[in-house]
């Protein structure tokens, strides 16, 4: 059984943030975003793998279905958590490659959905460990991830995945807006919205359970919204080299 995973941080991703890597492949002048301070709603670490599959051996083959699953060991308010006495699970699923752009080394993988991310919450001494398995879906994964009480359920929009394929390494993200679960409560009706889900992928320093594409590491946000300035081309790579 699979259960702690040492994923490297997300200073990758803000080396190189996602709308920066399009803007190298599809723009020579961007707009960006001053300094700012971010609230976290949840953070996570898993796997992800296709399901279904269309395009048999080609990660983001149109057609092929994504699914992320995994670990969420931190959630901030407005959410509540006791991480003693329960593990906290997530499982997105349902959204679909339709796009599959390649600008070597880079593939950008566009998704269509809505898709669907919920956060479930199971007791450690009652409830079942969750397991990753082999070769997704199997007899423990997803079932051991959704077997708890789901305390957030969101869409997920937007969804763009960007994969190195000389490192097998990528980022992506999303925007995630909470519509369901026992603590929808807690989120005020005018802050369900505008939350952004981002992570990064490797494939270097854990072993992948067989059947599994990435591990996955990542958070769910929300930007406090600031000035922009503009800047050509030549400062964005100065900056981000």
């Amino acid at each position: 059984m699979l259960r702690i995973l040492a994923l490297p941080r997300r200073a990758a991703a803000r080396s190189l943030p996602l709308t920066l890597l399009l803007a190298a492949l599809l723009a020579c002048t961007a707009a960006i975003p001053a300094a700012r301070a971010q609230q976290l709603l949840f953070d996570y670490v898993g796997f992800d793998y296709e399901f279904p599959v269309v395009v048999p051996g080609t990660f983001g083959g149109v057609g092929n279905g994504y699914v992320g699953l995994g670990e969420v060991p931190v959630l901030e308010s407005p959410l509540v958590s006791d991480q003693t006495n329960y593990e906290y699970t997530y499982v997105l699923s349902g959204v679909t490659a339709t796009v599959r752009n390649v600008a070597p080394p880079f593939v950008v993988i566009t998704y269509t959905g809505p898709g669907t991310l919920t956060v479930y919450e199971d007791s450690r001494g009652t409830g079942t460990a969750f397991d990753y398995g082999v070769n997704p879906p199997n007899g423990t994964a997803p079932g051991s991830f959704t077997d708890g009480t789901a305390i957030l359920v969101g869409n997920i929009t937007n969804f763009v995945y960007i994969l190195n394929t000389a490192t097998g390494s990528g980022s992506y993200d999303a925007n995630f807006t909470a519509v369901g679960g026992t603590q929808i409560g807690n989120i005020p009706v005018g802050q369900r919205g505008g939350w952004t889900f981002s992570g990064v992928t490797s494939n270097s320093t854990v072993s992948i359970p067989p059947g599994y594409a990435h591990q996955v590491d990542g958070q769910t946000l929300i930007p406090q919204p600031t000035a922009a300035h503009t800047a050509s081309w030549g400062q964005i790579k100065r900056k981000y080299r």
